[in-house]
């Protein structure tokens, strides 16, 4: 398929919360890239709390076309210890974004998660009924429930798990890769990985693919994740191959079980999620895994890692 249209969202007023995060970052970088005349205003979460009514509805003077909420507390084991504040950034928060699109009449693009599903029953479609396992879930489809209740103009985009980000990267491709290149550093050679399964995207291709149903004027709710699915120690293996580091890294396979007494969100043994609508309606530009995971290794940051880290293939 061709690269996403984003034309008709040359002259669009965006607004993005959460901009410094992993996804608020890949909307910026696919609209400066696909759409450079936008007006796009980014606030990370230390320029606007979204749980502070008065200074979301500041941004009304912005007129905003489209707001991209990406703000929100994702660290599931936080949200766990801490529920009261879940529920504040994540459904008062969306609240606070609900008034900001009514006064403005603007489009809501909403990142949901794949965890409002408990795993139970895969892979997860637009028309499977969701069961969030635990706090962080309950409380972003609690964001979204109200989303859908209040807002006609609204896309909500429930994602698989990504990587991406460079340096704002949080999950396993982010935290897997620093840890190999600070392994050189007090000679160890060996790392374990686990074995749950879930379907790794890029953020890249999560943001160009929704920004292309808002260029669309789509609305409702789209599943979105990449092709195919993989372990954990499948990923690890794949991200060691590009980066050229097999014969100075073993990896070590075992049983994710082990980690699950450390979790205050226990995940799901699997989740992955099929592109349903997207393919129904001939626009699911999501690549297959490794395609993508290939393209983000070779990006400057992993480059600039590698170097500094001074670990190369020739070790053993």
């Amino acid at each position: 398929m061709n690269s996403p249209n984003l034309n008709n969202l040359r002259d669009k007023k965006i607004i993005i919360t959460g901009a410094d995060g992993m996804l608020g970052r890949a909307f910026e970088e696919c609209l400066v890239r696909k759409a450079p005349g936008a007006n796009v205003s980014c606030f990370s979460r230390f320029q606007l709390d979204v749980t502070d009514n008065n200074s979301v509805l500041n941004l009304t003077s912005l007129d905003p076309d489209i707001i991209i909420h990406c703000a929100g507390l994702t660290n599931a084991d936080e949200c766990t210890r801490n529920p009261d504040l879940a529920y504040n950034v994540h459904y008062r928060g969306t609240k606070n974004i609900i008034e900001l699109a009514q006064n403005n009449s603007a489009l809501v693009i909403y990142p949901q998660s794949v965890f409002i599903f408990d795993g139970q029953e895969l892979p997860v479609t637009e028309n499977t009924k969701p069961c969030p396992p635990f706090v962080y879930g309950k409380a972003k489809l609690m964001a979204e429930k109200s989303l859908l209740d209040e807002l006609e103009n609204v896309l909500i985009v429930r994602m698989a798990g990504f990587f991406g980000g460079d340096d704002k990267d949080k999950n396993f491709v982010g935290k897997f890769v620093r840890s190999l290149m600070d392994m050189n550093k007090d000679g160890r050679r060996a790392i374990e990985v686990g074995d749950r399964i879930w379907q790794p995207t890029y953020t890249i291709d999560l943001a160009l693919n929704t920004l292309l149903l808002a260029a669309l004027e789509k609305r409702g709710i789209y599943h979105m994740g990449a092709l195919g699915e993989a372990t954990f120690y499948e990923v690890a293996l794949a991200c060691i191959e590009f980066l050229k580091l097999k014969n100075a890294i073993t990896l070590l396979p075992i049983s994710s079980a082990i980690f699950d007494d450390n979790e205050n969100a226990r995940r799901p043994k699997r989740m992955v999620t099929r592109n349903d609508r997207l393919d129904s309606e001939g626009i699911n530009y999501q690549r297959h895994w490794r395609d993508a995971l290939r393209e983000y290794l070779e990006r400057p940051y992993f480059k600039n890692l590698k170097t500094t880290s001074k670990i190369n293939d020739d070790q053993q």
